[in-house]
């Protein structure tokens, strides 16, 4: 039976996996139409295809014809791509010269919640708010954007996508003519696109099939500018690391950003200079772990040092080279260190004063030369009496003497993100954190706890009816299995983004491998739900489960828990997770037929098995009994347990056969605990009065 029930799961899991997913478009196949709805003011629209690909847009009229007054760009095409809850969030931007936004169109993007919540993204006047808000903006959620209930993450993921991407068209694009402006001493006082655009620190990307990952490199010019980038500790770190090496090296320091982290690996990496290859050992790439500080933490997910080789000259440019073979692209970061431009500006700067001198010497004597043609044309002309003819030679061959030639530096038109904050990742975090959420949420743990340990049944009553009311239906806050693969799509930075969720997720860690499954038994919703369903069959009429078929069944919710993230580590962002929860179907009202088929069948079910989606269907349950074969502390049996079924035939899991528990599959409901405070059925006996009972009817037998 299980096997043919594991096939059919198969079957449906390969029928969901086979249609193609929604390709978004780059920019030069959004129709003009829509070009016109981010950027209004632009009459005509002109594609260009450079690093990152955008449609400029022209307005006619005026003296020249036509004038640029925007550009039109696609936030995918500047990766790395921004991960919502569930996938990517794609979105077409516009943005004018002055760096504010002309207009946003959410393209395309996929997330389970929009079985209930309807296209949330796409909300009349949602898109439109973006409008006129400036990069250098933070784009906090819940403050310089509009929030929307229960769907945070996504938002998030949008208007960072929406930043960043902007912020790197105006680096690349709002530059008078692409100049670069010059190296600076004080590194320290540098913003980050500020140290991007100056060549501080270099990036590139890292691709497979699987998606994307943006890696940051920076050499440390000084301890001061290490600090500055990954804070003391982290530095302290790196530098000791450097101690301890016999020969010389140089330190770098790198960053690792996006959805695809495990693409970066220590293995393939090299330095050339000059014909000459330096082999980068894994042993001299680490990682700086994620507490510390510094500039770095707020922009990526992963830190770290990388000692290169000491006979490699850092006053010269030079090239890193990451080759992991044929899985991977290769990578090859041009890297000029600070120190170098600098001097390299000064010599520069030398040879265009001495050109200058020689061009003002050179303008000079034209000019003296041209007076003394003048001279010598016009007393001609006197004398032959063409006056006239003289005045046309003397316009034609005029050369301007107000101002000498000057050899000026360029105009940065950069734009300078003045208004935008460098706040750090707490900072941010604190910024955009509903604090009402947080006291329930803190409110609720607390009582759950209370309610675990008391014993009490009215307390448990009461617990439970907080949970189903506040996490199912009013916050739908609940955990669920998408927490973890949206964990394997986005990286640590998808808990550490949202201070709720972060609770959540350790509240649950932690109770889970002190106690045991805490969560299912008190914070789950949908378990509350199935209980009291129970309550609404009497017993007599539930049918008992061969222990065979229930041993059997328990293997299903691994089953569908190997499916899920199978999918998520492969790199496929098909969601699959809703039709193995239908926590979302009910709690969130889901408008799915099909959704709604599966959740009234397990809840159906529900009916006459106890927590029949509990025993044999939740995938988050099985992860959740993975973790719990960990705990520390489990409930303790008694002698009478040898003799008593009560616990057993009470367990709404099935978890307890005879004295033994299968932990893995106990809830810790405190059922079993407060029958055996209360000393229901024979644990209100004394053992010596179970062992003279058990004698005569073990000799009956």
């Amino acid at each position: 039976m299980l096997k043919r029930l594991s096939q059919v799961v198969l079957l449906v899991w390969l029928c969901v996996l086979l249609p193609q997913e929604l390709l978004g478009q780059d920019v030069a196949e959004v129709s003009e139409r829509l070009l016109k709805e981010v950027l209004p003011r632009a009459d005509r629209f002109a594609v260009i295809d450079g690093d990152i690909p955008v449609a400029e847009g022209y307005r006619f009229g005026g003296d020249t014809g036509e004038r640029l007054v925007g550009y039109v760009f696609v936030t995918s095409d500047v990766p790395p791509e921004p991960f919502g809850y569930s996938g990517p969030v794609q979105a077409l931007v516009g943005m004018d010269l002055e760096g504010s936004l002309t207009g946003i169109r959410v393209m395309d993007y996929w997330e389970s919640i929009q079985e209930s919540m309807g296209d949330f993204l796409r909300r009349p006047g949602f898109q439109e708010h973006f409008s006129g808000k400036h990069i250098g903006d933070a784009f906090r959620v819940y403050g310089d954007v509009q929030g929307i209930s229960r769907a945070t993450i996504s938002v998030r993921a949008l208007s960072r996508g929406v930043r960043d991407s902007a912020r790197r068209v105006a680096l690349l694009y709002l530059d008078d003519e692409g100049t670069t402006p010059g190296p600076i001493e004080d590194l320290e006082s540098l913003p980050w696109f500020d140290m991007l655009q100056r060549g501080v620190i270099e990036s590139a990307l890292l691709n497979d099939e699987t998606g994307t990952a943006e890696i940051y490199l920076v050499y440390a010019e000084s301890e001061e500018f290490g600090e500055f980038l990954v804070g003391p500790e982290r530095f302290e770190r790196a530098r000791a690391r450097m101690d301890r090496r016999e020969e010389v090296g140089h330190l770098m320091i790198y960053g690792v950003e996006g959805p695809r982290l495990r693409l970066f690996v220590r293995e393939g990496w090299a330095v050339v200079q000059g014909g000459d290859t330096f082999p980068v050992s894994p042993r001299e790439i680490a990682s700086l772990g994620l507490d510390g500080g510094g500039i770095m933490e707020e922009r990526v997910v992963l830190t770290g040092s990388m000692i290169i080789d000491g006979n490699i000259d850092v006053t010269k440019a030079f090239a890193i080279v990451y080759d992991r073979g044929p899985d991977i692209d290769p990578i090859s970061v041009d890297y000029l260190t600070q120190s170098a431009q600098l001097a390299e500006f000064e010599i520069e700067e030398s040879e265009n004063v001495q050109v200058a001198e020689e061009e003002i010497t050179t303008a000079n004597e034209v000019e003296e030369l041209s007076l003394d043609l003048l001279e010598i044309e016009s007393s001609t002309a006197t004398e032959a009496g063409q006056e006239d003819d003289t005045t046309d030679t003397a316009s034609s061959i005029q050369i301007s003497s107000s101002d000498p030639v000057v050899v000026a530096e360029a105009e940065n038109l950069l734009l300078e993100f003045n208004e935008l904050q460098e706040e750090t990742f707490l900072e941010r975090i604190l910024l955009e954190t509903s604090w009402g959420r947080v006291g329930k949420l803190t409110g609720l743990f607390s009582l759950a706890l209370i309610a675990f340990f008391v014993k009490k049944s009215w307390i448990k009553i009461f617990t439970l009816g907080l949970t189903l009311l506040y996490l199912g239906f009013a916050d739908g806050g609940f955990l669920s299995v998408s927490h973890i693969t949206s964990g394997i799509w986005v990286g640590p930075s998808f808990y550490l983004s949202d201070l709720p969720l972060l609770m959540l997720v350790m509240f649950t860690l932690i109770t889970t491998f002190l106690w045991g499954r805490v969560f299912c038994g008190f914070l789950c919703p949908f378990g509350v739900l199935q209980d009291l369903l129970e309550k609404m069959l009497p017993k007599r009429l539930r049918p008992s489960i061969p222990t065979k078929v229930h041993k059997s069944g328990l293997k299903l919710k691994y089953i569908f828990l190997a499916i899920i993230l199978v999918s998520a580590a492969s790199g496929s962002k098909v969601s699959l997770y809703q039709y193995f929860e239908p926590f979302g179907t009910v709690f969130f009202r889901s408008s799915s037929v099909t959704l709604w088929a599966i959740a009234l069948f397990l809840l159906g079910i529900s009916l006459v098995v106890p927590r029949f989606y509990c025993r044999y269907a939740c995938p988050l349950g099985a992860a959740l009994a993975l973790a719990s074969l960990f705990s520390l502390k489990r409930i303790k049996r008694v002698e009478q347990c040898e003799s008593c079924h009560v616990c057993e035939q009470s367990c709404p899991t099935g978890a307890i056969e005879g004295p033994k528990i299968d932990f893995k599959e106990c809830v810790r409901c405190n059922v079993c605990e407060i029958k055996l405070i209360e000393r229901a059925g024979v644990c209100r006996h004394e053992i010596e009065e179970v062992r003279d009972r058990l004698v005569p009817l073990t000799s009956r037998m």
